[in-house]
């Protein structure tokens, strides 16, 4: 399936897809992540999640032969704006998307804004879950989430994360991802 997440900076979109990749860790799938390179750090890699997975670049997702795992794109919308569109990179990702369900691959991206993303992907995902941060003001410590999840055949939801500090170990929040084209 192909989850959108959304919501403002420091809303956890991050937190949840995390989230989710370890629940599928959990249940032993294999969980890729475009964690970004990093010539400082002896794995060469600055690490999204904090438990084993693979690293995987987004300019070459479709010739990447995966099948029944967890894929996790943080700061998507770098690597899948709608300017880009006519880009190969943009055009590979949606085709991806295209084909990730029938390879049981469940896919999670986020974005500040929908709309930025290019329209082969931002129309079809499953789920879109936005989350909105209880308190609202990003400096202030996190409490909860509160996550609005809507499926794309009819019916929303909504449901919140509590004490979301007990999932804080599984991942880096400060990681920065960059599109270095």
């Amino acid at each position: 399936m192909i989850h959108e997440h959304l919501g403002d900076n420091r809303s956890g979109k991050s937190y949840l897809e995390a989230l989710g990749a370890w629940e599928a860790h959990n249940q032993g799938k294999d969980i890729y992540v475009n964690c970004p390179e990093d010539p400082h750090d002896p794995s060469g890699y600055n690490c999204i999640l904090n438990f084993p997975h693979y690293h995987i670049d987004l300019d070459e997702m479709k010739g990447q032969n995966l099948f029944n795992c967890y894929l996790m794109t943080d700061e998507s919308v770098e690597f899948m704006d709608a300017r880009r569109a006519a880009s190969n990179s943009v055009r590979e990702i949606g085709l991806f998307g295209y084909q990730a369900t029938k390879r049981g691959v469940d896919w999670h991206y986020d974005a500040v804004r929908h709309k930025n993303i290019d329209p082969r992907i931002r129309l079809n995902p499953h789920y879109i879950h936005e989350s909105f941060r209880i308190p609202k003001d990003p400096r202030q410590p996190l409490v909860s989430i509160r996550v609005r999840t809507t499926y794309r055949y009819g019916g929303t939801r909504t449901w919140f994360v509590l004490k979301p500090w007990l999932f804080y170990p599984i991942y880096n929040h400060i990681v920065l991802v960059r599109n270095e084209n």
